[in-house]
């Protein structure tokens, strides 16, 4: 059931355990340590850069374990402005193009996420799809694609999207939620809570005299999901059969809340119910009482909400500072 007698998302959903959504995407949190490397192949359009670290590694593990033991006993970690200098240097070049090691690293991150095992064939490949990309891009700008207006905005847009994810980040870390925030805000939604959930079936027409039509029929016999199937404008009811997921009453458009509290299971309300997403005739499928998860199982979720609203308080400062003509 599309919820349209919904007053939108409520957290209330959560503490029944029916999932979230809305959070804004927020980028890694975390670097992971990872160490770009590629094996160097003879083409003279292609160089790939190495480092002191890949040269001899024909010596073995020890030596190189050697190595790494005697850097950290002698303190010697690179710094952020080091790896900064690192991530700005040339992984492999292509036409006289250089791609970056920090590309590089994207790419492998990407690949890692998505479950894939670090190995040099793994890295290899994060290689050629850097060249392949760095080509792909040459015969673009060759064919003057990026010149068309609407492409350049694309491009400022993606980069825009990039330096927005960035910015999110900063903030919420910068002004971290902490545990006594979460907590207060899930026992502020529990104590919002009706005591009862509902699942309704319903048929949501455009005007009343249709929805009393449709209410005469369910009451001579007719199936309330046929019904739903074959009038209902609800989007997913020829699915659903317009019955809903479990609804705490409170989430609950006010018409609609206070036409079914009280409502036993199996009722079909005497009357259609108006909203402003038309006219409901509801049946009331099941009533049960409200029990909330435990704070343990929905606490990402509930930061997620406490993170989204501190975004949208700044943002709604920063608009009110703005000079927009």
């Amino acid at each position: 059931m599309n919820h349209s007698g919904l007053k939108g998302f409520a957290v209330g959903r959560l503490l029944r355990g029916m999932g979230f959504a809305g959070l804004v995407a927020l980028p890694l949190g975390h670097a992971l340590a990872v160490e770009i490397k590629a094996e160097t192949k003879a083409d003279a359009k292609v160089e790939t850069r190495t480092d002191a670290r890949s040269e001899g590694r024909s010596s073995g593990r020890e030596s190189r374990e050697n190595r790494t033991a005697a850097a950290r006993d002698a303190g010697d970690t690179k710094s952020a402005k080091d790896r900064e200098g690192t991530f700005q240097q040339a992984f492999v070049t292509v036409n006289g193009a250089p791609q970056s090691v920090a590309m590089a690293e994207l790419l492998l991150r990407e690949q890692l996420l998505r479950g894939a095992t670090d190995s040099p064939e793994l890295r290899n490949g994060v290689r050629e799809a850097l060249v392949a990309n760095a080509l792909m891009e040459q015969e673009a700008r060759k064919s003057g694609l990026d010149k068309n207006p609407l492409l350049q905005a694309q491009m400022d847009m993606a980069r825009q999207r990039v330096l927005i994810n960035a910015w999110q980040q900063k903030m919420l870390a910068d002004d971290k939620i902490g545990d006594e925030q979460v907590t207060a805000e899930y026992n502020r939604q529990v104590q919002r809570m009706a005591p009862n959930d509902v699942r309704i079936r319903q048929v949501l027409v455009a005007d009343e005299v249709s929805a009393k039509l449709l209410l005469d029929k369910a009451r001579s016999g007719g199936k309330m999901d046929e019904l739903a199937k074959e009038y209902s404008r609800e989007p997913g009811a020829k699915d659903t059969g317009g019955l809903s997921d479990w609804i705490n009453l409170s989430d609950l458009l006010p018409p609609l809340a206070q036409a079914v509290t009280g409502a036993a299971k199996g009722k079909l309300l005497d009357q259609p119910v108006q909203t402003p997403n038309g006219w409901h005739v509801i049946l009331v499928d099941d009533v049960r009482a409200f029990k909330p998860l435990a704070l343990e199982e929905i606490k990402p979720q509930i930061l997620g909400l406490l993170q989204q609203r501190a975004l949208q308080e700044k943002l709604k400062g920063l608009r009110g500072q703005a000079k927009v003509q």
